[in-house]
């Protein structure tokens, strides 16, 4: 069963995921150079998914359930390196907020979901760190 170190991780995990997407959603208004490098990165996979021939579409929700799973076993596989990506991702992040607070385009409203992620982040850092994770 899950202990409550494990569990306490998870929901930490799933938090700065849900914290990551919001202010993804809240960053991509504004037009600068991560909003074009996550627009062609989209649209290139959109491009790959569109390839796929009309017998595979049909299990097309199936290959994705799948390699959902295949990723969440490797990111609890490869920790150290899951925890690394999260902090790139959490640098990412903060340095385009940074670059669209100087040039006036967001103001202070959005840095609680910036302060939810570093939070849980750091969560997940000493959870980690107790569960010999890392």
């Amino acid at each position: 069963m899950l202990n409550r170190t494990r569990l306490l991780l998870y929901v930490n995990v799933a938090l700065f995921i849900y914290s990551l997407s919001e202010m993804i959603k809240i960053l991509l208004v504004h037009n600068n150079f991560f909003t074009q490098f996550f627009n062609n990165l989209s649209s290139n996979l959109k491009s790959l998914t569109d390839r796929i021939s009309s017998a595979i579409t049909s299990w097309q929700s199936i290959i994705y359930l799948l390699i959902f799973v295949l990723l969440i076993f490797l990111l609890l596989k490869f920790w150290r390196v899951t925890f690394i990506l999260l902090e790139i991702i959490l640098a990412l992040l903060i340095i385009d907020y940074v670059l669209l607070f100087v040039q006036h385009q967001v103001g202070f409203e959005n840095l609680f979901i910036i302060a939810v992620m570093v939070v849980t982040l750091m969560n997940i850092w000493q959870t980690s760190k107790d569960s010999n994770l890392l």
